[in-house]
């Protein structure tokens, strides 16, 4: 017997299934965090950090785990995620401070209209769309930066339940560094297979690391496929004269074959990652002043199973999808319900891949032909609804029937 469950958006236009996910909206701003101002953080000492004085090979490794000795810095990494269609690039931008274990970005994605449908599907991205997203890490805290100006508070001591349905959003928080899910991530178990000198004193080197451990540099979308048994990742990594790490590369092209060969995400041709620090101990801004006004998560968000027929709600939430949302006016909301569903049913001879997903579509169908006008006017596009939430699937290998459970919301998108 096996189980799984995934989280899943999909849109439906009458009669076709459209593959379009993702709800959040945001406008363009290329520079960085708003709200600057300095703050009291001492520079870091600029005396040579003992990185050369390991072997070539350890070098790399040695640079990530001296990182929080350069006491601040401001990254930038960029992740292209390539398809036949157009690149999506997604450049995340901020400071960094390792003493306060803080951090402030700013993360804007840009993904074409002609970017694959399936590919935006997994990813929940949404093709001819511009997001920007801010957010600041507190120690346990993440903050988001809502449009309203007003920040919502993710904290490690939400509930359990709470922090589950907000998917993993304090996995921002990284390890290496304050902000997660950078290169950064992955060099303290890196080995150098070459490296050379660079003008200027610093050195360049090509550093492997398995699969499993380049799970958290990659997008989470594609690391929840990642199992461990794919080549070894090949990362370049560029040391300054001082031993302090200024810039790091990774191709995933060997990542995705493998992939591709285990039937996952073979319209994702590309992806690329790299990342840059800058202002190595240099004063930082101000994380998020005091007078700037915040709210708690827990206490503003609802689950999106648990949202009214006919209600609407906002998705301005600082998470990748839509399992949290904000009941609000509908003169103001980025979707409305118009049904929920749930699935509790054994399906014979089935693909088991997506058959929950499949049963809350055509039920989500019925709703939507039978929902009231008012539910559905201004829906975008015209005559469309979209479904999302959780299924687990479990069947017997050797067997025909597939059984299904979860919960799913209808709703149409209102802009």
């Amino acid at each position: 017997m096996r189980a799984r469950q995934r989280f899943r958006a999909a849109v439906v236009a009458l009669p076709l299934l459209l593959a379009v996910a993702g709800c959040e909206s945001g406008a363009e701003k290329a520079d960085g965090p708003r709200d600057k101002a300095p703050t009291a953080t001492a520079t870091a000492s600029p005396t040579r950090l003992p990185v050369f004085d390991m072997p070539p090979r350890r070098q790399p490794a040695a640079a990530g785990e001296v990182l929080a000795d350069i006491g601040t810095a401001r990254f930038t990494q960029t992740v292209t995620y390539r398809t036949s269609g157009g690149s999506a690039v997604e450049r995340t931008a901020g400071v960094l401070d390792w003493g306060k274990e803080a951090a402030r970005v700013e993360r804007t994605r840009r993904v074409p209209a002609g970017f694959s449908a399936s590919v935006a599907d997994d990813l929940d991205f949404t093709p001819g769309r511009t997001e920007r997203h801010e957010y600041a890490v507190e120690g346990n805290e993440i903050a988001y930066r809502q449009e309203s100006g007003v920040w919502l508070r993710y904290a490690a001591s939400d509930p359990k339940e709470f922090a589950d349905a907000a998917g993993g959003v304090l996995g921002l928080a990284g390890d290496a560094a304050p902000w997660g899910g950078t290169l950064a991530e992955v060099l303290k178990v890196s080995s150098a297979v070459d490296s050379e000198t660079l003008p200027g004193g610093g050195r360049r080197y090509r550093a492997h690391v398995d699969d499993l451990t380049a799970r958290s540099a990659l997008p989470p979308a594609v690391a929840g496929h990642v199992e461990g048994r794919g080549p070894a990742q090949t990362v370049v990594v560029e040391l300054d004269r001082r031993g302090r790490l200024v810039r790091a590369e990774a191709d995933f092209g060997k990542l995705l074959a493998h992939l591709h060969d285990e039937g996952t995400l073979r319209r994702l041709t590309g992806l690329r990652v790299e990342l840059a620090l800058t202002g190595h101990g240099a004063p930082v801004t101000a994380l998020v002043p005091a007078t700037q006004r915040s709210e708690t998560a827990r206490t503003v968000l609802t689950a999106m199973t648990g949202v009214e027929p006919g209600a609407c709600a906002s998705t301005d939430t600082g998470l990748d999808h839509t399992g949290l949302v904000r009941v609000v006016p509908c003169g103001g909301a980025d979707l409305r319900v118009f049904a929920q569903q749930r699935i509790d049913e054994t399906v014979r001879n089935a693909d088991p891949e997506g058959v929950g997903d499949r049963l809350a579509v055509e039920r989500c169908r019925t709703a939507f032909r039978k929902a009231p006008a008012a539910w559905k006017a201004g829906a975008r596009p015209a005559d469309t609804f979209w479904t999302s939430g959780h299924e687990s699937i479990s069947f017997v290998y050797t067997g025909p029937d597939a059984h299904a459970r979860g919960d799913f919301t209808c709703y149409v998108a209102l802009r």
